[in-house]
């Protein structure tokens, strides 16, 4: 299957055309060290998700970093397409020994993780408002283990 060339990043995908039409994703890419980040802008959903993933596969492929932290400070939406793709790139780079961030995510992308439980599962890194060192990091809960000040008698599972 024929590959369009890529240089360093794939390519930003433009706005959308009609005032009230989504916003589609656009991700820009950069390389420093280990490191690759990808600043997501946008909605991933449906309509996006596929292409993420395709484009995130060629990365993996091509740069193999031993992190991939994904900016999501300009992600203004996310649906189960999306949270598909963020769990299927974190089971690929953990089976590699690799690991995957979510740095910063907006109140309405970190409201859907937790309410899919996914926060103890992925990596997710706030910033502090000027943009230095993480206030404060959540790493992932062991499998089977339940989160700390869960409800007692009544809360989910994962």
């Amino acid at each position: 299957m024929p590959r369009p060339d890529r240089h360093d990043a794939p390519p930003a995908r433009d706005p959308a055309p009609h005032g009230d039409a989504p916003a589609p994703l656009q991700v820009a890419v950069r390389h420093d060290g280990s490191t690759t980040t990808l600043r997501l802008r946008g909605e991933l959903d449906l309509s996006t998700a596929d292409r993420l993933r395709d484009d995130m596969a060629v990365l993996l492929a091509e740069h193999d970093p031993h992190r991939l932290l994904l900016e999501l400070s300009d992600l203004t939406h996310i649906d189960s397409s999306g949270l598909a793709v963020l769990v299927w790139a974190h089971r690929l780079l953990t089976g590699r020994g690799r690991r995957l961030l979510l740095h910063h995510p907006r109140r309405r992308v970190q409201r859907v993780l937790h309410v899919t439980g996914l926060h103890t599962r992925l990596h997710i890194t706030e910033a502090r408002p000027d943009g230095q060192t993480p206030l404060r990091r959540r790493t992932p809960s062991p499998p089977g283990a339940r989160p700390a000040g869960g409800r007692p008698g009544g809360g989910r599972q994962a």
